[in-house]
């Protein structure tokens, strides 16, 4: 009987092995644990604010396109005045969010409904990063590994903000398609099937944004590079340059409307763009197709000429665009604010922020590094030396651009999960029970650890501000809009970064928000906020604007020169307003303050 009794828990423990787990059960709880933590810290975050900007500016895109505005019409007619805002980002990311919105709305009232999708859109996402990730880790060093990568990325503090609930802009989903598209291109030198999927997803997140196109690019030009040296194959990549073009062709049909299809843009998926990645992926079929009879020599030069081709087809369609992706901005937006917006950043900008950004950075780089090099000491495959390269690229990207900084430090996650697993050669034995209970444990451990420095670092928690029992201080706040809510419609001109909050939760429209297409309302928001009272009025009277409203602290737009000291945003602070303003009454305490424009 005992020994009857012994053999059944035996096999109930084979069963319940990690191994015998699905790996996505595993993800689940990953992101499961993840969102716990994010709500017990702070349960009320996607009630006190709509997140940045990106993520209110694409809460109005759902809206509009929910309320029948046409799929290829990306005119948001509320920003801009009389220029109005037709945005540059990808319709791509608004229909899942639509779709979902739409079931949601089927059992829940529309404001409940918005508050469901924004919380769990991210999550989706995330959930879906950590099981492609895990998968290309259980590939490379078995279960083991891939157990471990979980919990390293969703505490992978750099990336995981924009993973966080309320994040529906397109940034997670870029970062999801960018890292695996790499890891699967990494793959496909020794899997050439590889190639498709790698292509398919370095495409669909360049057509979703351009914010990795940096890191892409680099990406796909070393991996062909690398395999035209001797003794390696450009089959994978070639596969990954045609699905990278025939993606980017096939978005660029599904979101342009015909009448401007041959338009290009620098800023976001068009003619130009497309036509530099089918040339190049001609070019790398052509040279796999004849790899075997030539040199590799030959084979660089021949890529090179079609890379060259490319490029002067990518600059004849569009010149400006050698400037990079604001190069059809106006100049003069730069020093009023587009010169300070974090995707026009580099390392050596961050100012005070760099020691603790760089240095939680350079723990991943470094660690990811070291692991990377203990495993090419025992293990030799093109795939792993090919990741290191990937690395090494994105390691200076992410400091030129901080924007590149999420993704590059996802890169080392693989590397760490495999080394901290097991050695290579005993990737795929099997755990015994001590390391599956000091793995459990641990991973609980460092996913509380770092979500509670993670919530720390990001904003103080709603008990926090509770406490403090102080006036509301965010302008940007949900509570600090409301009180708009009831105002007459009419063109309000405030601080750029008001913008998409006040059209997202008042009737307002609005002559600035922070986007380089409203390069021409953006400087003349400017010109009003930092003008002498007399040039502002009749600046005023001249766009039609109705409110004028300001936030003490909040100045995001830096007029050059030097500001009188009686422009109109200082004698606004200062509760001195001209006579041609009138101080508009609010029901609630807010930080904001509303004047009307006298006709």
């Amino acid at each position: 009987m005992a020994l009857t009794a012994a053999s059944d828990r035996r096999r109930i423990w084979t069963r319940a092995r990690p191994e015998r787990v699905p790996l996505i059960a595993w993800c689940v709880l990953g992101v499961a644990l993840f969102a716990a933590l994010v709500f017990w810290f702070d349960p009320s975050r996607l009630l006190t604010s709509l997140g940045d900007t990106d993520d209110a500016t694409r809460l109005i895109e759902v809206r509009r396109l929910m309320a029948g505005t046409p799929w290829l019409d990306m005119t948001l007619p509320r920003f801009g005045g009389a220029h109005p805002l037709v945005s540059h980002w990808s319709r791509l990311i608004d229909l899942p969010l639509a779709a979902l919105l739409s079931a949601f709305e089927l059992v829940l009232p529309p404001q409940e409904a918005e508050l469901v999708v924004r919380a769990i859109w991210p999550l989706l996402v995330l959930l879906a990063f950590v099981y492609l990730l895990a998968r290309e880790v259980e590939i490379r060093g078995g279960r083991a590994a891939a157990l471990v990568s979980i919990p390293l990325t969703v505490t992978c503090l750099i990336g995981i903000v924009q993973f966080l609930p309320g994040r529906i802009d397109h940034h997670n989903v870029i970062i999801l398609c960018a890292v695996i598209g790499i890891l699967r291109l990494a793959r496909s030198f020794d899997d050439a099937a590889a190639g498709w999927s790698a292509g398919f997803l370095l495409g669909l997140g360049t057509a979703i944004g351009y914010e990795a196109l940096a890191l892409t690019a680099a990406s796909l030009g070393a991996a062909v590079l690398y395999g035209a040296l001797p003794r390696r194959s450009l089959l994978g990549h070639s596969r990954a340059a045609v699905t990278f073009a025939a993606t980017l062709t096939i978005a660029l049909a599904l979101t342009t409307a015909s009448e401007t299809l041959f338009v290009s843009h620098c800023d976001a998926l068009s003619f130009n763009l497309v036509l530099l990645a089918t040339t190049c992926a001609l070019g790398v079929s052509v040279v796999q197709a004849f790899e075997q009879t030539l040199s590799p020599a030959a084979k660089i030069a021949f890529l090179a000429a079609t890379g060259l081709l490319g490029l002067a087809l990518y600059v004849r369609a569009e010149p400006a665009c050698l400037a990079g992706p604001f190069g059809q901005v106006d100049p003069a937006l730069f020093p009023v604010w587009l010169g300070s917006v974090s995707e026009t950043q580099s390392a050596l900008s961050m100012g005070e922020k760099l020691p603790l950004l760089g240095g939680m950075a350079l723990i991943y780089f470094l660690a990811g590094g070291y692991c990377g090099f203990k495993l090419l000491q025992s293990e030799r495959d093109e795939g792993l030396r090919f990741h290191m390269i990937a690395l090494l690229l994105a390691i200076p990207l992410s400091f030129w651009q901080i924007k590149l900084l999420p993704y590059a430090t996802y890169l080392p996650i693989p590397l760490l999960a495999v080394w901290l697993a097991r050695p290579p050669q005993q990737a795929h034995a099997p755990l015994s029970k001590r390391a599956i209970a000091a793995f459990v444990l641990g991973a609980l451990v460092v996913i509380a650890a770092a979500g509670w420095l993670l919530l720390s670092l990001a904003a103080p928690s709603t008990r926090r501000v509770k406490e403090m029992r102080a006036p509301i201080q965010n302008c940007q706040s949900t509570a600090a809009i409301t009180p708009l809510a009831h105002l007459p419609k009419g063109l309000a001109v405030a601080d750029v970064n008001l913008g998409p909050y006040l059209v997202a939760l008042t009737h307002l429209d609005v002559l600035a928000a922070p986007y380089h297409r409203l390069d021409k309302s953006i400087l003349e928001a400017d010109r009003i906020l930092h003008a002498a009272p007399q040039e502002a009025k009749q600046r005023l009277h001249a766009i039609g604007a109705r409110y004028v409203i300001t936030c003490i602290g909040l100045d995001s737009m830096t007029a050059p020169g030097k500001v009188p000291a009686d422009a109109l945003q200082n004698l606004l602070f200062a509760g001195k307003p001209p006579a041609f303003l009138a101080p508009v009454p609010l029901d609630a305490q807010t930080p904001l303050k509303v004047w009307r424009v006298k006709s």
